[in-house]
């Protein structure tokens, strides 16, 4: 019988150790979900391929456009 008491108090100071150790993870895990959702927030944030596209498109078609009247007002 003393030898089961030894052994719960011995489980019982390696628990009592432990304690702070699991703390400190669920603490870093929590971190480390903000970050996840943070990154998940930035990509969902980025344009996409044809977004990009279309913004290429736009672009040189307003320079054409600002060209093609540049060379109609100045000829005649």
């Amino acid at each position: 019988m003393v030898d089961l008491k030894n052994k719960i108090d011995n489980i019982d100071s390696a628990l009592k150790r432990l304690e702070p150790a699991i703390r400190e993870i669920t603490t870093r895990n929590g971190d480390i979900n903000a970050r996840i959702a943070s990154v998940e927030g930035q990509l969902k944030a980025m344009p996409t391929v044809l977004q990009l596209f279309l913004a290429i498109i736009t672009t040189w078609a307003a320079g054409a456009a600002i060209v093609f009247a540049l060379l109609k007002a100045t000829h005649p």
